[in-house]
């Protein structure tokens, strides 16, 4: 599902996002044709992108997303403005912009939707389209005054990416959605789907944007909470802590010690709102360790190990008990955490380079050396799949494609 453009992108983590020009100048129509006024061209935009969207195939880059893709985001702009502003009224304002022929037409609303005041029909067909112009990477109008993003490899380079505003049209469409339970549900969805595949492909400042948004609406569900627990905890991390910016650039967070307690905040409330949410406990239990509480750590992470059956996370916390273990001077336990996670991944050179440490500080030079002769051992294949520690900050997403589908479905459109 995801495109090769996305898969090329590779190690990259979005560091800092610009910003779309400011609402109020975007929105103002710039090829308004000589003689109409700004709310009829307003309105013969939104006809024109309505019916995109009602044509629009969820899930397929099709003639009607490539179209939208190929608009001036200033069109767009003005656009989004005018759906949001009616969509944000209360229902009794709301209603009397409907009723104007005009708009009821632009619109094409029904009677129900009128007398509620509810475009959220609107809204969710015009998400769906932005989102999928943003997932199959359609944008190809005029990006007048969009400045570029700074993103960093793992090896610390930077490079330069394009802002991909259709993110930010979908979550504006999506978040002034009427509270009905059914439509809750699905924004949760959108939420949850594209956060998971923003993370996925480390694209970590629209990942930023979506959760804060979600968040707010959500703030006591234990998926995005965990989402923004992940996200702080990986900016804590080297590759992002240690970056070089070049002149101009900046980044959008905190110390390593800021973004970790953030993370540990974001966590404990995900295992709050779900006891039993092992993954959170795996998660908690590495930051308690970076924060050098250790016995806690050490307690979290066996309450994760216990809980969990999917090789890839007892891989893990075998990884960071083993390393809470050897903290808290308890090497036979931290060397059978250790060869476990070497019988769970008999390719990985992670817990071998471990157990030759482990060996090492007892000055065991025979067997720190036969350890790392292991190392040397293994099969060259791939060295990324075959040691998950090489992707810790993506295993929490690896089911990214599945609930993009799942959105799809929520929305009534068809899964890839």
């Amino acid at each position: 599902m995801f495109s090769q453009a996305a898969r090329s992108i590779g190690l990259a983590g979005l560091l800092a996002l610009s910003v779309i020009p400011p609402r109020g100048e975007a929105g103002a129509p710039g090829s308004r044709s000589a003689g109409k006024t700004a709310e009829t061209y307003q309105l013969e935009k939104l006809t024109e992108w309505r019916t995109a969207a009602v044509q629009h195939i969820s899930g397929e880059p099709d003639a009607a997303a490539v179209r939208i893709g190929g608009w001036d985001p200033k069109d767009i702009e003005t656009v989004i403005a005018y759906v949001t502003t009616i969509a944000s009224q209360d229902a009794k304002s709301a209603r009397r912009r409907l009723a104007k022929a005009p708009v009821r037409l632009a619109f094409d609303v029904t009677d129900q939707e009128v007398r509620e005041g509810n475009v959220n029909r609107i809204l969710k067909l015009g998400t769906l389209l932005h989102t999928d112009i943003a997932l199959f990477e359609l944008e190809t109008g005029i990006r007048q005054h969009v400045r570029e993003g700074i993103g960093v490899f793992a090896d610390g380079r930077i490079f330069v990416k394009k802002k991909d505003l259709h993110w930010d049209f979908a979550r504006r469409l999506i978040e002034p959605m009427r509270p009905i339970p059914s439509d809750e549900r699905i924004m949760r969805q959108w939420f949850i789907a594209t956060t998971a595949y923003m993370q996925n492909r480390r694209d970590l400042g629209y990942a930023g944007q979506n959760l804060k948004s979600a968040l707010e609406r959500f703030p006591s569900d234990e998926r995005i909470l965990f989402y923004a627990g992940v996200h702080h905890e990986t900016w804590a991390s080297p590759v992002n802590q240690n970056v070089l910016l070049p002149a101009g650039g900046r980044i959008s967070f905190g110390s390593k010690e800021s973004e970790l307690k953030l993370a540990r905040k974001f966590f404990q409330r995900a295992i709050e709102a779900k006891a039993d949410f092992a993954e959170a406990h795996l998660r908690l239990g590495r930051v308690m360790w970076l924060l050098g509480d250790h016995p806690e750590s050490v307690a979290e992470l066996q309450r994760a190990a216990a809980a969990m059956t999917d090789p890839q996370l007892l891989y893990y916390a075998a990884l960071y008990l083993g390393r809470e273990f050897e903290a808290l001077s308890r090497r036979s336990q931290a060397r059978e955490q250790y060869e476990r996670a070497a019988a769970l991944y008999p390719d990985a050179q992670s817990p071998l380079l471990a157990l030759s440490r482990l060996a090492h500080d007892i000055d065991d030079v025979e067997g720190a050396l036969r350890e790392l002769q292991r190392v040397f051992e293994l099969p060259r294949k791939d060295l990324w799949r075959d040691d998950p520690w090489w992707s810790y900050d993506l295993a929490h997403v690896r089911d990214a494609s599945s609930l993009v589908d799942e959105m799809r479905k929520a929305f009534g459109g068809p899964a890839q």
